[in-house]
């Protein structure tokens, strides 16, 4: 038996590729190297998807790091040979061990997954479930992620690993104030209009394949908060296929005027975006967790998300945002906004409890902590 004095990290990506995955693996990446140190060991870090050039802003000098450039096959082979040394590999997404099944079912090496959301219980292919079941440990991303994948796949060791803040984000030490400045973006109806203190904030790709993000649903709730709330604004931050359905159904219900679908926006404006926004408002129920909820949260923002879905491990009902059962029901969704509007001091009460919820359990260095007491005992 050869030297097992490697850790491995097989991921997708940290530093070129965007989501949500790419922004935990800059939290990974430091807790496993945390582990190296303590146990003697050199980290490895394999992207799949990015270059050499890559080299992820977290991982320190000491450590190893390998780009493939998107070569599965070369990103394969390299993790066999790797896997050789290594005293625990660890993967960012289910996809990525199918490599190194075989020795994991054989228990010659140690392996733990990420589990994200419903990529590992929404009909995982076959080698999926078996790489999820020869793991060591599976780390799902909130108690629901867990519940869900225990339902649909049995002999899995999980356990929860809430996420954090990635540390690309800056932590504020206090509630941000509102922007010094007005912003303006232009609207479903092709006008340009002043995004203003009542506008409703969701971050997010607007997919034709993932409708339940939530984007319809306020769009829909938009006619009668407007009859209460002449200023109430939806604004849809995120590129997408899925923008024209969105346009063509707030023109449909007459409210093109008070939607603005700006893309893809860079960090000066979505930052401008969370602090003019009146709350975070994302009525999904395809969220594993929802870091963008604790980016919201940083920015002193009541959330509203939905129970049932990853949300309900950062958002607190009534505390710190709203949580709402069903985003099809309309009547429901349009009762809750009513009121967080119509309570502005409420509705700040709730941002400053986030806020300190955030700082309490969701930082970064909260995350990565968690990530090391999970692996720490496997090595």
């Amino acid at each position: 038996m050869k030297n097992r004095n490697h850790i491995v990290f097989a991921m997708t990506g940290a530093e070129r590729v965007p989501g949500g995955i790419a922004a935990l693996n800059l939290n990974v990446i430091p807790a496993l190297d945390r582990l190296a140190v303590q146990k003697d060991r050199v980290l490895q870090v394999f992207s799949l998807l990015e270059a050499d050039a890559d080299r992820p802003s977290t991982l320190p000098d000491h450590a190893e790091f390998r780009g493939f450039a998107g070569s599965k096959k070369d990103f394969g082979l390299a993790l066999q040979k790797a896997a050789l040394h290594a005293s625990l590999v660890t993967f960012d997404h289910v996809a990525l061990a199918l490599p190194l099944l075989p020795l994991a079912l054989a228990r010659a090496v140690t392996t733990t997954i990420f589990a994200h959301g419903s990529e590992a219980w929404r009909k995982p292919h076959r080698t999926s479930r078996w790489s999820l079941r020869a793991a060591k440990l599976c780390l799902a991303n909130s108690a629901y992620t867990l519940r869900r994948l225990h339902e649909n796949l049995r002999g899995i060791n999980g356990a929860v690993c809430d996420l954090g803040l990635s540390p690309r984000f800056a932590l504020h030490d206090a509630v941000p104030g509102p922007p010094e400045r007005p912003i303006t973006l232009r609207a479903v109806d092709g006008r340009e209009r002043e995004i203003g203190e009542k506008s409703l904030l969701l971050v997010g790709r607007i997919d034709p394949d993932e409708r339940g993000k939530g984007h319809f649903a306020l769009v829909k709730a938009l006619p009668r908060l407007r009859e209460k709330h002449p200023g109430v604004q939806c604004v849809f931050a995120g590129p997408g296929e899925g923008r024209e359905s969105v346009a063509y159904t707030a023109a449909r219900l007459g409210v093109d005027d008070a939607v603005f679908m700006p893309g893809f926006v860079d960090v000066d404006v979505l930052q401008h975006l969370y602090r003019r926004c009146y709350a975070y408002t994302m009525p999904s129920r395809q969220e594993g967790f929802g870091l963008v909820y604790l980016e919201a949260m940083n920015y002193g923002k009541p959330c509203l998300g939905c129970y049932d879905d990853g949300a309900e491990a950062i958002i607190v009902d009534g505390e710190t945002g709203i949580l709402i059962p069903d985003p099809k029901s309309t009547g429901e969704l349009i009762h809750r906004l009513d009121a967080l509007l119509s309570d502005p001091d409420g509705a700040r009460e709730m941002g400053r409890r986030g806020f300190e919820r955030l700082h309490e359990r969701f930082t970064a260095e909260h995350v990565q902590q968690r990530i090391l007491n999970h692996l720490e005992p496997l090595i």
